[in-house]
Order: structure tokens, then C-alpha cells, then sequence
């Protein structure tokens, strides 16, 4: 299998509060799921809002993630700056409070600053042409696909945060988490590879399939 690599391309940094569940959990599955699909050049990271440096993942997130094939054991918080910030970055937050706090540092960037499922969302709408050489059009295209999106609430937009919940918070968190991950790198192997499904063999979310899931979170949330 062949790997996606081209100095300066693409840059993903994930950002919730205290970069200790949602962040590295959606980073680090991205990751993982990105290089089974031959897409081991694109850079990620995360980070916090609010995030004391220093600390591990919390350990609901490390046996969550140990059951994705995912090992957050060295995974050390981080607290967001603007320094992280580039000029060809996606910024994709937990919350769309997180994206407030994210263009309060750079507004210039609001055109590549998202939520985790908005991204998803906008991704498998727009479905940009090209390639990942050329991330800032790609990028571009899915900012534009948000005039032509429907109306949705925080609750369809946001990933919840379990810290402190019972396991059906959990499942809840775990199913948001994935399904956006699956129709990212979807795409994003897509651009990669043109015409070809990137040589996986599992089948990604469908559109229908993550807006059923979304449904069944945004009651769950409610509940």
C-alpha cells in the first residue's frame, strides 16, 4: 500500500476542553484509520482550550480507544495556542464553543475552523474535487458547502463530553466520535486516490447511516 506524503500538506489539529477524552481519542483514530488507508503523511495533533499540559488521557478514553486498535498511553494533554494554528490547518473542535474560543485567536482562519461532525457533514456534502496536494482548495470547498447546508442544532453539531457519565453517555460519545472519523477519511482518501477506494476493505459510514446516528445522540442527549 502506498503512503500519501507531501511536505507542507495537510495539517488536522483536533481541540476540545481538557484534551484529555474527545481530542486525542479523534486524533489518535483518525490516525490510525488514515494510515490503514495508505494516508500516513498527514499531519495531526490536538489539543485543549482549557487543557492543563502535561497529564494523561483519561483512562475512559484509553479503554475506549485500546477497543479501536488504539493505544492513548502516551498521549500527553496539551493546552492550545496560537502558535499551533497554521495557514493550512483544519481546526476541528469537539464543540462549536471550542471553535468560538479558536477564531477568537484567529479569526483569519474561519474558513478552516469546524466542529468534528460539522466537518463530516460538510465533507459528504460538498465532496471537493482534487487532491490532498491541494488542501487549501479542499478546505475552501467545504467551507462553501455550509451556504447550501441545512439548519442543525449544537446537538447535532457537538460531540458530547462523558467525563463524569454513565456508559450510555459513553456510547453515545463513542458513536459521534466514529462516525464522523469514518466519513472523514472516507474522504480524504477519496482525494487522495482518485477513482479507487484507497485499498481498504471495511465499509465506511454511510450519509444515511451517520444522520441516524446522529438522530439517535441528539435523543439520547435529551434523555
Amino acid at each position: 500500500m502506498s503512503s500519501y506524503r507531501a511536505p507542507g500538506g495537510p495539517h488536522i489539529i483536533v481541540v476540545c476542553t481538557a484534551n484529555a477524552i474527545r481530542s486525542p481519542f479523534v486524533e489518535n483514530l483518525l490516525r490510525e484509520r488514515l494510515t490503514r488507508r495508505g494516508l500516513s503523511g498527514i499531519e495531526l495533533e490536538s489539543a485543549g482550550t482549557a487543557a492543563r499540559p502535561g497529564g494523561p488521557a483519561e483512562e475512559g478514553a484509553r479503554a475506549l480507544a485500546r477497543a479501536h486498535g488504539v493505544s492513548l498511553d502516551a498521549h500527553r494533554t496539551r493546552r492550545l495556542d496560537e502558535r499551533m494554528l497554521r495557514e493550512n490547518s483544519a481546526v476541528l473542535c469537539a464543540e462549536r464553543a471550542h471553535r468560538r474560543v479558536v477564531l477568537g485567536m484567529r479569526p483569519d482562519l474561519v474558513g478552516a475552523v469546524f466542529t468534528i461532525r460539522e466537518f463530516a457533514r460538510l465533507l459528504d456534502i460538498a465532496r471537493p474535487a482534487g487532491s490532498l496536494n491541494e488542501w487549501s482548495s479542499v478546505l475552501s470547498a467545504t467551507a462553501r458547502a455550509r451556504f447550501g447546508d441545512r439548519h442543525v442544532s449544537a446537538s447535532e453539531d457537538d460531540i458530547l463530553d462523558p467525563i463524569g457519565q454513565d456508559a450510555p453517555v459513553w456510547a453515545a460519545f463513542e458513536r459521534q466520535a466514529t462516525s464522523a472519523v469514518d466519513i472523514i477519511v472516507e474522504a480524504m482518501a477519496g482525494l487522495a486516490q482518485p477513482g479507487t477506494d484507497g485499498g481498504s476493505s471495511a465499509r465506511p459510514t454511510t450519509r444515511r447511516e451517520y444522520r441516524a446516528a446522529t438522530r439517535a445522540s441528539a435523543h439520547e442527549t435529551r434523555v
